[in-house]
């Protein structure tokens, strides 16, 4: 029997995962095949292909794979059901003819989310293989954190001179952004905002490392400096609201002691942020002093009008994933944009998906057998949540780094869940029979008394 999807030996699914991160996170976000449009980057194409073997592995296996209930595979797969319908629908009817390859685009972009999270919940095979998933996590981000200090020391992106055959950019405009003349780093993401929830996102995974990982402590706490500062410089509004929640909920249920520590590491690298950066303290004050006169939060607030005349169209079922165009409005709102794209359904299939991968990450905190563990299920729980709280300021679903990193973490919550479970049950099976062997022993001696006697 087996319990995970994936070969028992060779390269597995954490093998895969490894390669989609180095894809994601290395190869420039705006980098893409151009014939696939906004479904082709190297990263999606590589999901798309994770579904493909995903799918293959079920339909060819010739024995039943004892996972027991998996909340977060049934919801993804629940969701994408949904979508599908959505994008029947959407084809069935009329369509403006310059919606209908970004509808095919956003499907194909969903089927590669949910290869991500299936291959993810499925495949990693033992909880020795999730932690060097996570660990590899962390270091992707961390370098991608030191790619921004580099931009900001330099003020050049350097991203954009990198050439690779069959990929060419599609933005236009790629370069250096700046805010209240200070420089906005991107890393390897399409625009700042993605940057700053692509750190957000994986911060809390960062803390857990720098906290309580056994070895190479030094490391870990060198990469969360750098991911903390980024967050930080990336000047993004939605970046530090999604930061704090992540935090609060990280360290929601750490001892006093430990609360104070991360406090004053917070206060540390803000410091160091202030002192070195010129200026960044006014900028980041006048984010949310300023928010009545800020023009992104008025066009935010004035898009719901626009956004519910949509919606009434069709309010079950939606127009089809990624048919909300740019022409019509820029939402800045990934709930309010599915809403109007995948209807009630679309967006509450969303939500349960959210739900159980923050649930099952949260009920993995119960059976972790020792800090590091227990710090991991938190960190999922506490990344899960910051995504989802990014999802109001921010259309992740546009961008591949940050729908990526977000999806992939809902996968690895799933698979937590399962393999603690499966442990805690062979533990629990292990008990039972040294127990029933012991009192098989007990009666022996007793027929054994008897006889003698």
């Amino acid at each position: 029997m087996s319990s995970h999807v994936g070969p028992t030996r060779g390269p597995d699914a954490v093998s895969i995962l490894t390669v989609y991160l180095c894809v994601l996170l290395a190869i420039p976000a705006p980098m893409v095949v151009a014939p696939l449009g906004t479904a082709g980057s190297p990263a999606t194409i590589l999901a798309m292909a994770a579904f493909c073997w995903w799918l293959w592995f079920h339909l060819h296996r010739d024995e039943p794979v004892v996972t027991g209930r998996q909340s977060v595979r049934a919801a993804m797969l629940g969701w994408l059901l949904i979508m599908l319908v959505v994008y029947a629908h959407a084809m069935a009817g009329p369509m403006v003819s310059d919606e209908i390859s970004p509808a095919d685009s956003g499907m194909l972009r969903l089927v590669a989310m949910a290869g991500i999270v299936l291959v993810a919940n499925d495949g990693i095979p033992t909880l020795e293989r999730h932690q060097t998933i996570a660990r590899r996590l962390v270091i992707g981000v961390g370098i991608v954190a030191i790619l921004g200090i580099v931009q900001l020391a330099t003020k050049r992106l350097w991203v954009d001179e990198i050439k690779i055959p069959g990929l060419t950019s599609g933005a236009s405009g790629w370069e250096l952004a700046t805010r209240s003349g200070l420089a906005r780093p991107s890393g390897t993401a399409t625009h700042p905002i993605e940057y700053g929830m692509v750190l957000t996102t994986v911060l809390p995974l960062a803390m857990a490392f720098a906290r309580s990982v056994p070895t190479r402590r030094w490391l870990f706490r060198l990469l969360l400096g750098a991911i903390g500062m980024m967050v930080m410089v990336v000047i993004s509004r939605s970046a530090m609201i999604c930061a704090a929640v992540g935090i609060v909920v990280m360290v929601l249920s750490w001892p006093l002691m430990a609360k104070l520590r991360s406090l004053l590491f917070v206060a540390a690298m803000a410091a160091v942020v202030f002192l070195t950066v010129p200026g960044v303290l006014g900028t980041i004050t006048n984010l949310f002093t300023g928010i009545r006169n800020d023009s992104s939060v008025e066009s935010r607030t004035g898009s719901y009008d626009i956004a519910f005349e949509f919606v009434s169209r069709s309010p079950v079922i939606g127009r089809g994933f990624g048919t909300f165009l740019p022409k019509y409005w820029i939402l800045d709102n990934g709930y309010l944009g599915l809403l109007i794209e995948g209807g009630v359904l679309g967006l509450a299939g969303l939500l349960v998906l959210i739900t159980a991968a923050a649930t099952v990450a949260h009920r993995a905190t119960r059976l972790a057998k020792s800090e590091f563990e227990a710090d991991i299920a938190r960190a999922l729980v506490a990344g899960v949540v910051a995504g989802a709280a990014g999802l109001a300021f921010f259309d992740t679903f546009a961008f591949p780094q940050s729908a990526g990193v977000f999806f992939l973490l809902i996968g690895m919550s799933g698979a937590l869940w399962r393999l603690s479970r499966d442990r805690d049950r062979a533990e629990a099976g292990t008990n039972r029979e040294q127990v029933s062997g012991r009192a098989d022993a007990a009666r022996q001696a007793d027929r054994r008394l008897g006889a003698s006697t």
